[in-house]
């Protein structure tokens, strides 16, 4: 029996271990994630949150401390950056918001630090790209005379933009170029209007399709966008009589008694592109009308004559003059700067270059009772 106490006395002794007895578990770290809230792309003036709440520690019951940070690139790879936002220090269900600066393009480093009860620390990081939206650029067609859809040679046109960066950059760069149709002149260019870098001011030589084309750009990646303008230009038009007194009206004469007082026959208005009347403004480029007059009576045997230094809008009649049953035709005819033959033959009473109601010659049938 004392053999067998003895061997079981001995294996004890070969099975104790051999040192101290640890009774106490190392700490393991706490684990530290960033989830970004806000979704991307990103940039300048924006704000993106961001949340720790990925992050965790087993052994403590999740009883961490996260300390956020966030930091502007200097560089491609964000090795070397400037202090954005100081470190803060909030529980980890609160979420962390970063504002991007004005007009900076930087990539934004984020910096996330969990610490346990123990000390014990880890960190995440993310790095986020700040883009560039290009200026916003509005370029609308220009204001043309009256409600037609163009305009017409020797016109100045004016052409104006808006423009904003979206990012607030600053300065934008304004480019402007002049696309000419066939024909134009060399030297018709695009000019400022009060050293404004918004407004350009042309006068086209030549009928045919124009095109302004201006260029924002903000210097940075994808910050250039162009936009146009196409501009038809025609041809003056022939002027138009638009206006009289008394009215037209080619199937009955006025009748004036002979102890009337003088009547007077008048334009009233002429719509011309260049020369209309009366003007509706006093802009350079504008001029006036030519009238000329034409009486047929018994005293020219009822031939149409020119009515000597007659030039204004306006001619006058004496009944007086004429004998009770005198016949009179009055006409007037109207041209403008352009040099044109008005095509109709001289008995009829009234023309339109354009065969319609835009008339350059009108006749007044006169009776004298």
């Amino acid at each position: 029996m004392a053999a067998v106490h003895r061997s079981i006395h001995l294996a004890a002794i070969l099975l104790a271990p051999a040192g101290c007895f640890y009774t106490s578990s190392i700490n393991e770290r706490p684990r530290a994630e960033i989830e970004k809230v806000t979704l991307g792309p990103h940039y300048p003036d924006e704000e993106i949150v961001f949340t720790a709440l990925k992050s965790s520690d087993t052994e403590d019951g999740g009883n961490i401390e996260c300390t956020w940070s966030a930091h502007t690139c200097l560089d491609d790879r964000c090795m070397d950056v400037e202090m954005l936002q100081e470190p803060e220090i909030i529980t980890c269900t609160t979420e962390y918001d970063v504002v991007i600066p004005t007009r900076d393009h930087r990539p934004i480093k984020v910096a996330l630090r969990v610490q346990d009860l123990d000390g014990a620390e880890f960190f995440d990081s993310e790095t986020i790209d700040v883009g560039n939206r290009p200026p916003d650029l509005v370029l609308p067609q220009p204001d043309y005379p009256g409600d037609a859809d163009h305009s017409a040679v020797s016109i100045p046109i004016e052409v104006s933009i808006q423009v904003s960066d979206p990012d607030g950059d600053d300065p934008v760069a304004i480019s402007w170029q002049l696309i000419k149709p066939r024909g134009a002149g060399a030297d018709v260019e695009l000019s400022p209007v009060d050293d404004s870098d918004l407004i350009r001011t042309f006068t086209p030589d030549t009928a045919g399709v124009w095109t302004v084309e201006v260029t924002a750009d903000d210097s940075f990646e994808d910050g250039r966008v162009t936009q146009f303008a196409t501009i038809p230009i025609m041809e003056d038009a022939p002027p138009c009589i638009a206006q009289t007194t008394p009215s037209i009206d080619p199937d009955q004469r006025v009748i004036l008694q002979r102890d009337d007082p003088p009547r007077v026959f008048t334009v009233l208005r002429v719509k011309d592109e260049l020369d209309p009347y009366p003007r509706a403004s006093d802009a350079d480029y504008l001029g006036d009308p030519e009238f000329s007059w034409q009486l047929a009576s018994p005293d020219t045997g009822g031939d149409l004559v020119p009515v000597a230094g007659a030039a204004s809008p306006d001619l006058t009649i004496d009944p007086a003059a004429y004998a009770p049953g005198d016949l009179i035709d009055l006409r007037v005819e109207v041209a403008d700067r352009v040099e044109r033959t008005i095509p109709c033959d001289q008995a009829d009473p009234t023309c339109s270059s354009s065969g319609d109601t835009c008339y350059q010659r009108v006749t007044w049938g006169v009776e004298i009772r």
